[in-house]
């Protein structure tokens, strides 16, 4: 099981941990579980979608508080790094909870999944397409005296929207 618990950061550090956890726990075939603080922030700005390998906090409790059944509990932390050894096989064992710890802002933890991830743990909920569609109008509005019309049926279509636009080059930056 990958298991994240640590809430650090604000929200960019929330997605990489979460994309890490769900890239791990994807590659290894086992479930995957994170705390509510953390979901129920990233289920605030996106539709989270992380079934089937998401269990809830009670099979979580279940399982941790199984004395018949022990779990071995391996912490990891790292600070903007990339753990090759983690691709390997085997390199999260049954009756193991992998808890992910820190920073783990290496895109190469999850790369594999980079389109799952796009279009089921980080789609936008409507009210933030809403919210940057305005600001991006706005940004038209004052430079080029122009009111576009965007589609708001998905994050994905929106984007699309403004990369095939003429009046304008966006260049995204963290």
């Amino acid at each position: 099981m990958v298991y994240v618990n640590d809430h650090y950061g604000r929200l960019g550090n929330k997605m990489f941990i979460t994309a890490s956890a769900y890239g791990l726990a994807r590659l290894h075939s086992c479930h995957l579980y994170i705390s509510p603080q953390i979901t129920k922030q990233m289920n605030e700005t996106f539709i989270l979608d992380l079934s089937p390998f998401l269990i809830s906090t009670t099979t979580f409790n279940l399982i941790i508080n199984n004395t018949s059944d022990s779990m071995t509990k391996i912490t990891k932390s790292v600070a903007c790094q990339y753990l090759p050894e983690l691709t390997r096989p085997n390199a999260i064992l049954r009756k193991h909870i992998f808890e992910l710890r820190g920073y783990w802002q290496s895109y190469l933890h999850f790369s594999k999944y980079s389109e799952d991830i796009r279009e089921h743990l980080f789609t936008a909920r409507q009210p933030i397409l809403e919210k940057v569609s305005k600001l991006f109008i706005d940004i038209y509005e004052q430079k080029f005296d122009f009111k576009p019309k965007f589609s708001l049926e998905n994050h994905q279509s929106f984007k699309n929207q403004l990369a095939q636009s003429n009046w304008a080059t966006w260049i995204g930056m963290h």
